[in-house]
């Protein structure tokens, strides 16, 4: 064999070795998404707006909240229900959306899946009336996954229901899912009365967790997993967008809302990379 040959045989050796150990290195999984946190100092003013990446987009009650010791207390009036109501006596609630790419947190909206938690407390006299939305998670321009709008959106908004009337001192647990699969009419309720909320003047912890894959969604209540479900679907295609802050009474009508004026408090959110 040749000097050329051996060194040509060695050179393709040594490069198919290199080659195989490449290929067999394992894959690098991608980093997950720190941590964002929010609360409430300094609401509604400009800087509180640029640290949630608060949109103009779908807006409302901002007259009836207000920030307090870093959480948010929401007013709602007597038989208050959504916006849209007719017969409503008073108003009630509030409702705004943020935006991770405002925030420059691209991790976050291409992310696979993301977790969602915050507390809240419902004070003692709180009355449920018939039902009503907390906030959760959303995807793809605000306004198309709510009040009965559907395009290529989503959203997991938790809700409160109750059958039991105005002296019910808890609420069904579920998640109000809006998904490109509806195609029209309202939202779905997923896993209702999976937990209780509960009007005792303490705060609880709620957590949801949403892969855009599977379309499974994990709730968890004061640490206790309470629910596991395949619950949305179409979505694997349109980005996490951001929190969707939506609470009021309702449903569309005065039924739906409280027979006294009432106010619940939020504090605490987080997103992060599901553990």
């Amino acid at each position: 064999m040749s000097a050329r040959m051996r060194r040509s045989w060695r050179s393709s050796g040594i490069l198919g070795l290199v080659l195989a150990g490449a290929v067999a290195l394992p894959a690098v999984a991608a980093a997950a998404p720190a941590p964002w946190t929010g609360d409430f100092g300094d609401f509604p003013g400009g800087s509180w707006e640029q640290r949630w990446g608060v949109l103009d987009d779908g807006r409302f009650g901002f007259d009836r909240m207000s920030g307090r010791d870093g959480a948010l207390e929401v007013f709602y009036g007597q038989g208050s229900s959504a916006p849209s109501c007719d017969d409503c006596p008073t108003e009630g609630g509030g409702q705004f959306y943020t935006d991770f790419d405002d925030l420059g947190r691209e991790d976050l909206s291409q992310a696979r899946a993301l977790h969602l938690s915050y507390q809240v407390r419902f004070p003692a006299d709180y009355d449920f009336g018939k039902g009503g939305k907390l906030p959760g998670l959303y995807g793809g321009p605000p306004g198309e996954a709510g009040g009965g709008n559907h395009g290529q959106a989503w959203s997991t908004r938790f809700m409160w229901r109750n059958d039991d009337g105005h002296d019910a001192r808890a609420g069904d647990g579920e998640v109000y899912v809006y998904d490109p699969s509806l195609g029209d009419g309202y939202g779905e309720d997923v896993g209702r009365g999976a937990w209780q909320w509960q009007a005792d003047d303490q705060w609880h912890t709620v957590e949801q967790s949403v892969d855009r894959d599977s379309g499974r969604i994990v709730v968890r209540y004061d640490d206790q997993e309470v629910l596991d479900v395949v619950g949305i679907e179409q979505i694997g295609d349109v980005p996490f967008a951001g929190i969707f802050f939506s609470t009021f009474f309702g449903g569309h009508a005065t039924e739906w809302g409280p027979d006294h004026d009432v106010r619940a408090q939020f504090r605490d959110f987080q997103v992060s990379a599901p553990e």
